[in-house]
């Protein structure tokens, strides 16, 4: 069995035993009871925001959990809440319900019902087929983290396979930067005045299907989601006084594949999906491989090495900055007795020169400490002229090889300090 969460990190592998990357690991049950983590985090910008934004930023975060099973253990019930407070960022400063669910397993099956968290996928650059849950973009750029999803779900598993059925009642809407704070659009997005293309808006009911299966050393997922998409479109409200860029959720279509095949110390990935609701069809995919060196230099370090090639076929049309690129990382795993891992990386558009360098870093001190770095640095991509007279749909849409010129001035680093209760 393979665990992973997290973009840059494999749990567990059939190719690397132990690999820990950007989070803290219990392979223990659960067990009834109360926890919590309590997180200090404190970003340095390099440069003065492009829209004025400070360059110092402290948040806190509080992350209680409480699980409780019964009925010999066929029923459980798991809550875990999340909060920050950010200094510069008011639209940073919120609270969500992570997971609140009632799971029954019987033999073979099992049900699940409230607010809950589903990650599908397996390369690490990006996550395409993961769909049921929305991204909460204020709280990291990289988009990992999500918000908790209403839902009804039901899995059965059997020789042949494992189906997982959903049903989604309710949209959440993506979370978004305000005007103080960074890796914002040059226009604030108003989230809180987001449209649908369904009369029936947020209450829209969602549906999803997975089945997954393994066959030898292949695992593979083949999905289907129906519904209002999590990835909204961007239009000009028509303010000139008062501008804003309003979230439009369009109904969408979308048949996903992940796939991951571990060859000796290979572990070959991919993923894609074909998607209608966005105009004309089209269709996007992950693939690479990543190569784990056990052991190097007679220690007990490893290291693995990530390549993946990242395509949409709408090319300069895609609204992403991912549409024709590359990601090469470093992963090194000391094996010590404090879990220390960090990742280096880095995303480059060959045709625009455009990259993004990540870093990622965690130790952890004691039992109940956890320290952690992370970073990143845009550079590259063709100059933007932006000015007074720039005609504001330019700023919704940018050239094509300057989509990442607005955070120019937004590389930081990251340190955070994460106490467990």
């Amino acid at each position: 069995m393979r665990v992973r969460k997290g973009r840059f990190g494999i749990k567990a592998t059939a190719a690397s035993s132990v690999i820990l990357m950007g989070s803290l690991v219990s392979y223990s049950a659960f067990a009834d009871g109360f926890e919590a983590e309590v997180g200090v985090e404190g970003r340095y910008f390099f440069d003065e925001g492009l829209f004025g934004q400070e360059q110092e930023n402290i948040s806190a975060r509080v992350q209680p959990e409480y699980v409780h099973s019964f009925d010999s253990g066929e029923d459980s019930v798991e809550v875990i809440l999340f909060a920050r407070w950010d200094q510069q960022d008011s639209e940073r400063t919120h609270g969500d319900v992570r997971e609140a669910t009632w799971t029954h397993v019987g033999d073979g099956w099992e049900t699940k019902v409230g607010v809950s968290k589903v990650f599908w996928g397996v390369t690490e650059s990006q996550h395409l087929v993961d769909i049921i849950n929305q991204t909460d973009l204020v709280e990291n750029p990289d988009g990992e983290d999500k918000l908790g999803q209403p839902m009804a779900s039901f899995s059965i598993e059997q020789d042949w396979g494992t189906v997982d059925l959903f049903v989604l009642p309710y949209h959440r809407e993506r979370t978004f930067p305000g005007k103080d704070g960074r890796f914002r659009t040059p226009i604030v997005i108003d989230g809180d005045n987001a449209q649908y293309a369904s009369g029936a808006g947020e209450h829209r009911v969602d549906g999803a299907i997975r089945y997954s299966h393994y066959i030898g050393d292949l695992e593979f997922g083949l999905s289907h989601f129906s519904g209002a998409s999590r990835d909204p479109l961007l239009t000009f409200n028509g303010n000139v006084l008062d501008p804003k860029l309003i979230p439009i959720y369009t109904v969408i279509d979308q048949t996903g594949l992940d796939a991951q095949y571990i060859l000796d110390s290979w572990l070959l990935k991919f993923e894609g999906y074909t998607r209608s609701g966005y105009g004309d069809r089209y269709a996007t995919a992950v693939a690479g491989f990543e190569y784990t060196q056990v052991g190097v230099f007679d220690t007990n370090y490893d290291i693995g090495w990530v390549a993946e090639y990242l395509f949409d076929d709408r090319g300069e049309a895609a609204e992403t900055f991912l549409e024709q690129d590359l990601f090469l990382g470093i992963r090194w795993t000391l094996n010590d007795a404090n879990s220390t891992e960090s990742l280096f990386g880095v995303f480059w558009d060959p045709e625009s020169e455009e990259k993004i360098f990540s870093v990622e870093a965690n130790r952890r001190i004691g039992q109940d400490w956890k320290v952690s770095i992370e970073g990143r640095a845009f550079a590259g991509g063709e100059h933007y002229d932006f000015n007074p007279g720039t005609p504001l749909t330019s700023l919704v849409v940018p050239y094509p090889n300057s989509k990442t010129y607005f955070f120019k001035d937004d590389s930081f680093i990251q340190l955070e300090l994460t106490r467990y209760f």
